[in-house]
């Protein structure tokens, strides 16, 4: 058996209190009266560090149980980053870390790994191999494809599921390692059903030899999935499951992997594709990295810690080695470029290896695979996630800048891994980026004194379960010895009425998004994204001349962007952003067309309770929003007078709990009249400064 206990960085510490309360704590107190009960356990390093300050006798209780040899500990990434999703020294320093951490707390250095989210890609044993990693687990539905070339007499098919016993080694590049399926049955059935029935179906794998069949999943689901903790606890479940386990250890025993391996070793080889447990597979349409595809908020989020994990490298690998011969090819380097001694441009090597190494950590703060993906987890619809992830990510970017001084001004690169090139701006206190290919938007929009990105929103999107709403409830607190409803299979609502909230965008909410209109569209047009007939064209990608806009040397730089659409005439943008004050300038401009209604868009991610309901305001040329919680205000101001209409962007999502409603953002929609000028064009700016 192997429990998994994570909350991811950036989570609320009630959350964690409340996880610890009901689930952590219990879980071991119970483990603690069955000393013949032998398990692995594993608990991330964000979880590690709540622990180690809120709870260090529990940790010293866990060393207490690997002293006795019930408790072995799984690594994985220190931060649960998937693994195949980040480069591959940022897997052995994730690892590493998390090694050293297990070494130090509790006096043995792990040998298997929790895979996060049971993500496999083939290449992966090479890595673990090269980390001193020996096994990891699997979900056995990964296993199915090579069912063919697998020991048919350590198959289990029946009506209900397909399970394989035992462990398999595999290998890529000649690096090995052994693979454990966990059984998706006892998943489902621990702890929703009642103990007897798992008994009665391990009596029906005994063989003439030791055999193993595994089991892993969630800590959290041993009291703090809904309705677990009174079935659990208050009526026993798992204090009878670790009693039936003593009581049937004449045929049946509970081991650790690592003991397994050095009785039994493996039952076989085998060879798997990229993979994930079944519901995994279905949230992510097949492949987990599918969800960069579903959602390019996720997938800009993904990019930017490859980009700043690619300039972390490549610092570290440029620092002045220490020895003479390395000092003298660090000179000679430096001649052939024509470059000044390193000295007169960066911070001592000591104070720069410092701040990388403290960039590093931040690094893999972001790395954190939570914020990436949505399932039954709220994960990327959670805002305080996502907003965890860029902390770290703009607080390592600083760090890697102290570490190697002044970045240009404004560059032009392929930041989102598209094929094409966005605009980057820099100023001393925000940060742009211009993606022609998005509707010629602003996708990202950073401020550096509070570490947030200001464009971190969520479009609205269906979700297959959106169909379900109005239906089922939460079930019921279970009584009278009623097991509790799986996660899996619980749909509930934290509130009513949710349906009256679903809208589809068919955008992303990003920034300066332009509309040409044939008539003036209504709030609830704007606000339910239903004012297509409106629409002159569609949205489409943007040319980027990069050739134009100011130098950076100047006080500001600019991205220039223009778009071709109906019989020769011409869309132009322009954004400023201004190097010594938070501000930055939009300008907009129709040449040779007829457009009734201009209409421009722009989402923050900032919360302001003064618009908090959909609001129309009519000759607005100034507007401000300020949000207390994050110490930020953006005022903007407006050349020309519009129509303004703001709404909240909320989403429904599903959770743990049920579905659940998230303010992702406040849409400012900016609408004018142009009276048919064929030469039109009006000009936007914001300041962006701390309240």
């Amino acid at each position: 058996m192997a429990i998994h206990c994570h909350q991811p960085v950036g989570n609320f510490d009630f959350v964690f209190e409340e996880a610890y309360t009901r689930a952590y704590e219990p879980f071991l107190t119970t483990l603690e009266r069955h000393p013949t009960v032998r398990l692995a356990l594993h608990y991330s390093g964000s979880l590690l560090d709540w622990l180690a300050t809120h709870e260090p006798a529990f940790l010293d209780r866990l060393h207490r149980l690997v002293r006795r040899g019930q408790v072995e500990f799984l690594a994985s990434g220190y931060y649960e980053p998937i693994l195949p999703l980040i480069p591959d020294a940022d897997r052995q320093g994730q690892l590493a870390l998390m090694r050293q951490a297990i070494q130090r707390r509790f006096g043995l250095t792990p040998s298997g790994l929790w895979l996060t989210e049971r993500v496999w890609e083939p290449e992966l044993p090479h890595t673990l191999a090269q980390c001193g990693i020996r096994y990891t687990i699997l979900d056995a539905n990964q296993f199915r494809i090579a069912q063919g070339v697998l020991p048919s007499h350590l198959q289990v098919q029946d009506e209900q599921d397909w399970d394989l016993l035992g462990c398999y080694v595999t290998e890529y590049a000649g690096s090995s390692v052994v693979l454990f399926p966990a059984s998706k049955r006892l998943r489902y059935w621990m702890p929703f059903q009642e103990v007897s029935r798992t008994i009665e179906f391990l009596k029906r794998l005994i063989q003439k030899g030791p055999i193993a069949i595994t089991f892993a999943d969630d800590g959290e689901k041993f009291g703090f999935w809904p309705t677990t903790h009174r079935w659990v606890y208050e009526q026993g479940w798992l204090e009878q499951f670790f009693s039936a386990l003593e009581r049937e250890s004449s045929w049946l025993k509970t081991e650790t992997c690592s003991r397994y391996l050095a009785q039994v070793g493996p039952n076989g080889r085998v060879y798997l594709p990229c993979g994930s447990y079944e519901e995994m597979l279905e949230w992510s349409g097949g492949y987990f990295r599918n969800f960069f595809v579903k959602y390019p908020e996720a997938n800009a989020m993904h990019q930017k810690m490859l980009s700043v994990s690619h300039r972390l490298r490549e610092l570290k690998a440029h620092l002045v080695p220490s020895t003479a011969l390395g000092a003298r090819q660090g000179s000679r380097l430096k001649a052939k470029h024509n470059k000044p001694r390193a000295s007169s441009l960066q911070p001592p090597t000591k104070q720069r290896e410092e701040r990388l190494r403290q960039a590093e950590r931040e690094l893999y703060m972001a790395q954190g695979n939570d914020a990436y993906w949505h399932g039954v987890f709220g994960g990327l619809y959670l805002a305080h996630l996502r907003r965890a992830v860029y902390r770290h990510l703009m607080t390592a970017e600083q760090l890697l800048q102290q570490a190697s001084g002044r970045l240009p001004a404004r560059e032009f690169l392929d930041l989102d891994g598209d094929g094409h090139r966005e605009g980057l701006l820099r100023s001393r206190s925000l940060s742009v980026v211009v993606d022609p290919a998005e509707n010629g938007t602003v996708t990202e929009l950073d401020c550096y004194s509070k570490a947030i990105n200001l464009v971190d929103t969520l479009a609205r999107r269906y979700e297959p379960y959106h169909e379900k709403l109005g239906g089922k409830r939460l079930a019921p607190v279970a009584r009278g010895g009623q097991a509790p409803t799986s996660i899996h299979e619980l749909l509930g609502v934290k509130e009513e009425g949710l349906e009256a909230i679903l809208a589809y965008d068919d955008h992303r909410r990003s920034c300066f998004i332009d509309y040409a209109l044939s008539a003036m569209p209504t709030l609830q047009d704007v606000r339910r994204s239903m004012w297509g007939e409106h629409r002159l064209w569609s949205g489409g990608p943007w040319d980027l001349q990069e050739g134009r806009g100011r130098s950076a040397s100047s006080d500001r730089a600019t991205v220039t962007l223009s778009r071709h659409v109906q019989d020769g005439g011409c869309l132009r943008k322009a954004i400023t952003l201004f190097r010594d004050h938070p501000r930055l300038a939009f300008r907009y401009q129709l040449v040779d067309l007829d457009v009734p209604i201009v209409g421009l868009e722009f989402n923050l991610c900032l919360r302001d309770d003064r618009w908090s309901e959909p609001r129309w305001q009519e000759s607005v040329r100034k507007f401000q929003v300020r949000d207390p919680s994050v110490g930020l205000s953006v005022t903007m101001a407006i050349d020309l007078p519009a129509s303004l209409v703001t709404f909240p962007i909320e989403t429904v999502s599903e959770s743990e709990e049920g579905l659940e409603r998230t303010y992702q953002g406040l849409a400012i929609v900016c609408l004018w009249s142009t009276s048919r000028n064929h030469r039109w064009s009006c000009g936007l700016e914001w300041v962006v400064e701390d309240l």
